[in-house]
């Protein structure tokens, strides 16, 4: 990134020789000279690697020769092609033994880039001579890119499994798949998509309970059967990969599935504990329970309580057991005095908890009356109010809910220090809670930025963030390095900003308006992080252009993605179109959907009492969701380890 130019000539240089060239030719000669005096640094601000941390130990990344490099440029520069691959021969034939395998593995990435016919076969052939090069897992990384623009995601996602998994990965490489991949899995096969989120979990040591629990969301039981047949599954991996499967086939009620599951893993690993926790599960004898349900059904909220009971209901219909379930569904009617009456109504029917209720005043209204044995799941975006009292839950997907989520997922992402732009007066609260969350975890704020509502043009203003947060320090190193190596040129070098990512706590239409003016500004390539707000079908105004670094939570259900493969969200968009003739299911239908697939799991499925249930539902494991897998915490607030989202070429895929 770049900042600001000034540059003064010596007197011998031409008059007429133009910036633009001067530049180039100070660029090149810097190029060179760094690159022929140090290794390749990963990028990031004065020269500090920027990874995910929680990766294992891998190598470090492979220093490039200077004159290769330069061949490269001249190749993407649109030099002849023929001229560029009669030098990378003569490398070959005549250069060092270093140079000689680099310039192969260089020729070959270039023909991939070409798309000559043929290079694929070459690629192969270079990787099977030279197996233990330090440029073996970039080039299955090339390979990969070029089955992408083959539409070849499950070829793409093997090679890319190829990379992950090479002794010589680097943490540089590991990164860009890492960004890439999880945006394929969702165009390949399941078995494809399962494998390569497998080889993620057994490198990324810190996400690796999120890529097993994606894994075995993904999984079918024929999947299930064929990695334990087939011995895909490290001794490491496969226990808590087991124990999601069996849990997510447990909130269905699959028990035969579960207990399946229990043998698989007990005939590989028959002492461990997870065994006993599956078996545990399958044997459970199914009992009859009341529900009871607490939601706007008339009034001016009526719509969202409406939206709320169909979930109910499909989650309802998609439970085995589900004669062993009864609802007693009481309206609040958008009205506190309604909803406490109903709450006692349900109370004294014996219900063995309640769903609902879905507003923050009547959630708040109840507080006085709840029964400490009668557990409460309210769908509030309230998180506040569950500390009040021990009975009641909060299962939300409120952005605020998400503030969380996305300030650690930027944490786990490398960003250490932080801008963060809000719009409105609504939007104070969410940016004040990712400030403190990002605090809490270790980070630091640069800059909170609040945008006049009345202006639509920020330009002046982000001009100014820029200006305010160049990296000085760097600037100054740098300054003092140039006047030794150019003592005749006064130059004044174009710096990286002083943060790591900006969290945009606005809209999307906000959004997509910033993220050229960033740009404008000069802030280019930087991260931006938000939630779900962003989904207001304005994000995509300019097709996403500038949003290539974009990331924000989302239930997985409510954005729209290509080739769903979830098949917990095929059939819920199955049996929601059996009834009501649409698959078009909404945040709050999901929300609902996966709080009742809870409830009937605590109550009929493992048959707990209530003082049992409140227990249950702060399990350390946590239950899987569409929604995204939720824990409920001591406070009985639900923590939801959301997907996220980014966009690439104009759509919106999974993030990872």
């Amino acid at each position: 990134m770049w900042t600001r130019y000034r540059s003064t000539l010596p007197a011998a240089m031409p008059a007429m020789l133009s910036r633009s060239v001067i530049y180039a030719v100070l660029g090149l000669f810097s190029l060179l000279l760094l690159s022929a005096c140090q290794p390749k640094q990963p990028s990031g601000i004065s020269g500090v690697e920027k990874s995910r941390p929680g990766l294992k130990r891998m190598s470090a990344a492979p220093v490039s020769a200077a004159e290769i490099q330069l061949l490269m440029r001249r190749a993407r520069s649109g030099e002849n092609p023929d001229q560029i691959m009669y030098e990378f021969d003569r490398l070959i034939e005549q250069g060092a033994p270093l140079i000689r395998d680099e310039a192969i593995f260089r020729k070959a990435q270039l023909l991939l880039e070409m798309q000559s016919p043929g290079a694929e076969g070459v690629i192969r052939s270079v990787i099977a001579a030279h197996p233990k090069h330090a440029l073996v897992p970039y080039a299955h990384f090339w390979l990969a890119k070029w089955w992408i623009a083959q539409d070849e995601a499950g070829r793409a996602l093997e090679k890319m499994r190829d990379a992950l998994l090479h002794e010589r990965l680097t943490r540089e490489l590991a990164d860009d798949i890492f960004d890439q991949a999880p945006a394929i899995t969702q165009q390949a096969s399941e078995r494809e998509a399962v494998y390569w989120l497998l080889a993620a979990a057994a490198v990324d040591y810190g996400g690796r309970d999120s890529w097993l629990r994606m894994a075995a969301r993904r999984s079918s039981m024929e999947t299930i059967e064929q990695l334990h047949r087939e011995g895909a599954l490290s001794s490491d991996l496969m226990p808590d990969f087991d124990l999601h499967a069996g849990r997510s086939r447990l909130m269905t009620g699959d028990t035969r599935a579960v207990a399946r599951i229990a043998e698989l893993l007990s005939a590989a690993q028959p002492s461990h504990s997870h065994v006993r926790q599956l078996q545990a599960w399958a044997s459970g004898e199914v009992r009859a329970a009341t529900i009871g349900v607490l939601l706007p059904l008339t009034g001016p909220y009526a719509r969202y309580g409406q939206d709320a009971l169909r979930g109910i209901r499909v989650a309802l219909a998609g439970i085995e057991f589900d004669e062993y379930i009864t609802l007693r569904v009481e309206d609040t009617a958008s009205d506190s005095m309604t909803a406490i009456a109903a709450y006692n109504k349900l109370a004294g029917e014996s219900v063995n908890m309640i769903i609902g209720p879905l507003l923050a005043e009547t959630t708040e209204a109840l507080l006085p009356y709840l029964r400490p044995e009668l557990p409460v799941i309210s769908l509030t975006g309230r998180t506040d109010l569950a500390a009040r009292s021990d009975a009641l839950f909060i299962h939300t997907l409120s952005p605020l809910a998400q503030v969380y989520v996305m300030a650690n997922y930027a944490w786990q992402q490398g960003a250490t220090r932080m801008v963060v732009i809000s719009g409105a007066s609504d939007d104070q609260t969410e940016a004040e809670m990712f400030s403190a969350s990002f605090q809490n975890l270790g980070g630091e704020i640069s800059q909170l930025v609040h945008l006049d509502k009345l202006t639509m043009d920020h330009r002046s203003l982000l001009r100014k963030l820029r200006h305010e947060t160049d990296d000085e320090e760097l600037l100054v190193e740098l300054d003092e390095e140039l006047a030794v190596m150019l003592p005749e040129m006064d130059m004044e070098i174009r710096m990286p900003v002083g943060f790591d990512a900006i969290y945009l706590a606005l809209d999307g239409r906000q959004v997509a308006m910033l993220a050229g003016q960033l740009a404008y500004a000069d802030i280019r390539g930087v991260p931006l992080y938000g939630t779900s707000r962003w989904q207001d079908g304005h994000l995509l105004d300019d097709r996403g252009r500038y949003l290539s670094k974009a990331r924000f939570a989302a239930s997985n259900t409510s954005v729209d993605v290509s080739n769903q493969e979830d098949p917990n969200i095929r059939q819920f968009q199955f049996k929601h179109r059996q009834v009501w003739g649409s698959a078009k299911i909404s945040d709050l239908m999901s929300l609902a959907y996966d709080t009742m697939r809870i409830a009937t799991v605590m109550t009929s499925r493992l048959g707990l009492s209530r003082h049992e249930i409140s227990r249950g539902l702060r399990t350390p494991e946590g239950f899987p969701a569409m929604t995204g897998h939720v824990k409920f915490d001591d406070s009985g607030v639900g923590q939801k380890q959301l997907d996220v989202f980014s966009i690439k070429k104009g759509e919106i895929v999974p993030a990872g």
